[in-house]
């Protein structure tokens, strides 16, 4: 009896964001899968075309090299793969307001401001963790003291 191919975990709302801004990004460039394929494959990161095919149909994942080398060929940042381009009704982004599906491991939609300054490691997704302390946790140490320095807090002049 032949081994039934089991199927794996489902993508989440972050993975999801990422097979689809890959082939929004590659579309708005005009560049194929072959070529971006290529373009990996320069980079010392060997994706074949038919597994671009597959990451952006979402039956093969994109680790965190993929990620970042992906982000690379496209000229892009790895936070604008990430970032979700439709809004919980399945239609593109308007605004900073817009909700978003959220990240995976967040259980409820966020805006998509707020999903992008978490992204870019500005703010916490919630209104309940203080900012510094998100801060601390999330930045190298050698940047704290910068962004600190940036910062108005409510009261100060």
């Amino acid at each position: 009896m032949a081994a039934e191919k089991k199927a794996g975990r489902p993508l989440g709302p972050t993975g999801d964001a990422v097979r689809f801004n890959i082939r929004r990004v590659r579309d708005a460039q005009g560049i194929s899968g072959v070529e971006l394929s290529a373009r990996l494959a320069s980079l010392d990161r060997q994706i074949p075309p038919l597994g671009i095919q597959r990451i952006e149909a979402g039956t093969r994942r994109v680790d965190v090299d993929d990620l970042a080398a992906i982000a690379v060929a496209l000229g892009v940042s790895p936070a604008t793969l990430l970032m979700p381009h439709d809004n919980v009704e399945g239609s593109d982004v308007q605004g900073e307001n817009d909700l978003v599906p959220g990240v995976t491991g967040w259980p409820e939609p966020v805006s998509a401001l707020t999903a992008w300054y978490w992204l870019g490691a500005e703010r916490p997704l919630d209104d309940d963790t203080n900012v510094v302390t998100f801060l601390t946790r999330a930045l190298p140490p050698w940047l704290v003291p910068l962004r600190l320095e940036i910062i108005h807090f409510p009261g100060e002049s």
